[in-house]
């Protein structure tokens, strides 16, 4: 609470004694809220996608403070392009209940020249095509884990390039920090993306396209262990300069059979593939522009270990649907998604026919046991499950979890979700249903069916913002039957 305090009062400080020059354009913001709920375990949708600010329990109470600013506008009056701006932003957040913590979500600098970005810190952000406000979650970088510290050169906004607009691209490249995790120290993120638009700004029909790529590379072990396939002692994962473009290439080490003989030091995972975990998704999407609507149409295919490449695992992926009605009084939105992750590319693995090198085996890794995570929340679809909190939950006679980090990562899940307003307050109605089936090295032996529902009402009450999120978790075997609730009040100055 000290920690608060002493976050609080200086960013009020700060906000007042610069508000007069070049911060006066900055937002300060503080909030308060509270989770409760009807049993321990949080319902489903209060604690996912909530960028790991949130305590996973129910009865606890939170505090947030911050301060932004924004670019003031990318463009001057006459519609050319600003050369230059910055912008800004810090976050804290306190939870007290059955633990307490301060958690840093936000504390970053970006500075503006031109069409690019560049950022430094860590900030709220998705990756993938996907409808950001409305979606589950983007397959791979979701917004459900607290952000990672990143360095990151980008075009942040898609950029004309030919044909005054014809084509137009954004992207970026990133190096990020893990830090320190059960298995590995010191380990780093690789990120880059490309997306380009296809159609005119003023062209009805819009057509998208692109990738993003994420890799888990370097650091060493938390103990050296014996790889008996290499026949070495590994201490250690390759971090030099020559590793690092084969990381950002994606090129392969093997060039042979057994190519780990002649890689001193190396594991043999990656000696006969690549270094580091890589994972991500290619990503199609269709923009349509009616007179009363704008409908947006999204797919992200996953790929992994080789599977996307012989179709294998095609029928995998995030597909989406997303209506924005234009005039209507009442309804604003509906958000309808398909997430299914059951195929994998099949139960058999081959290193001989690589048609065969299906079990993908999702987010997990065999180096990288703490897998597709950060301080131990998934970076990307919270429906992908992890051991960490629902071990104790469901028992170790029910299935067997000691193989990897994500014991449930073969599901299948239906969204709808819409948008609306009555007078002066904003409702947002979610309802999922998930088939949880494990994985195809930790089967669930039972129907694991679950709905989860959640209603957010935010309304203005004497210059504040009131958020209102009441949840339910029913009808499943893997997790209790849940309700609770999240309630905040936020003010900006």
């Amino acid at each position: 609470m000290k920690k608060f305090i002493f976050f609080l009062s200086l960013l009020m400080f700060s906000y007042t004694t610069f508000s007069q020059k070049w911060y006066k354009k900055a937002r300060a913001y503080t909030g308060v809220g509270l989770v409760v709920g009807s049993d321990s375990l949080a319902p489903f949708l209060i604690r996912s996608n909530q960028y790991g600010t949130l305590l996973n329990t129910s009865n606890s109470l939170y505090f947030n403070s911050g301060i932004k600013k924004q670019y003031d506008s990318l463009y001057t009056l006459n519609k050319k392009l600003k050369k230059f701006d910055y912008g800004y932003g810090i976050e804290g957040h306190v939870n007290i209940g059955r633990t307490q913590d301060f958690r840093l979500p936000e504390a970053y600098a970006k500075i503006r020249y031109g069409i690019f970005e560049l950022y430094g810190g860590r900030r709220r952000e998705i990756q993938g095509l996907v409808d950001t406000l409305g979606t589950m979650g983007s397959y791979i970088w979701s917004g459900n884990a607290l952000p990672l510290p990143k360095l990151e050169v980008s075009i942040a906004n898609y950029t004309p390039i030919i044909g005054r607009g014809l084509i137009s691209i954004k992207g970026n490249f990133a190096h990020g920090w893990f830090g320190d995790a059960d298995s590995v120290k010191n380990y780093w993120l690789h990120q880059k993306s490309f997306y380009a638009r296809v159609g005119r700004p003023s062209w009805k029909v819009k057509f998208y396209g692109g990738f993003n790529h994420q890799v888990q590379w370097g650091g060493r072990p938390a103990k050296p262990f014996y790889d008996p396939i290499s026949n070495q002692t590994i201490s250690k994962f390759g971090s030099d300069f020559a590793t690092f473009v084969k990381v950002a290439t994606g090129v392969s080490l093997a060039s042979g059979a057994n190519d780990w003989t002649n890689q001193t030091g190396v594991a043999a995972n990656e000696a006969g593939n690549r270094s580091g975990n890589h994972l991500g998704t290619v990503d199609v999407g269709m923009e349509i522009y009616l007179a009363k609507a704008k409908i947006f149409i999204y797919r992200q295919s996953i790929y992994e270990d080789g599977s996307l490449y012989y179709l294998t695992n095609i029928s995998d992926g995030l597909n989406g649907v997303s209506i924005k009605l234009n005039d209507s009084k009442i309804f604003k939105k509906i958000c309808v998604e398909y997430l299914n992750t059951t195929s994998q590319g099949g139960n058999l693995f081959s290193d001989v026919v690589s048609e065969l090198r299906g079990v993908d085996n999702y987010f997990n890794n065999s180096l990288y046991k703490d897998a597709w995570t950060y301080k131990g929340m998934v970076l990307g679809s919270p429906f992908m499950q992890t051991k960490n909190n629902y071990y104790k939950r469901i028992g170790l006679n029910y299935v067997d979890l000691s193989k990897n980090m994500f014991f449930n990562n073969r599901v299948r899940v239906f969204k709808i979700g819409f948008d609306y307003q009555l007078s002066n307050s904003i409702f947002i109605s979610k309802i999922y249903f998930t088939e949880n089936n494990g994985s195809f090295l930790t089967p669930l032996r039972f129907l694991n069916n679950q709905v989860s529902f959640s209603q957010r009402i935010q309304f203005d009450l004497f210059k504040n913002i009131v958020s209102i999120n009441i949840a339910s978790d029913l009808n499943n075997n893997l997790f209790k039957n849940n309700i609770g609730a999240n309630l905040s009040v936020k003010k900006v100055f």
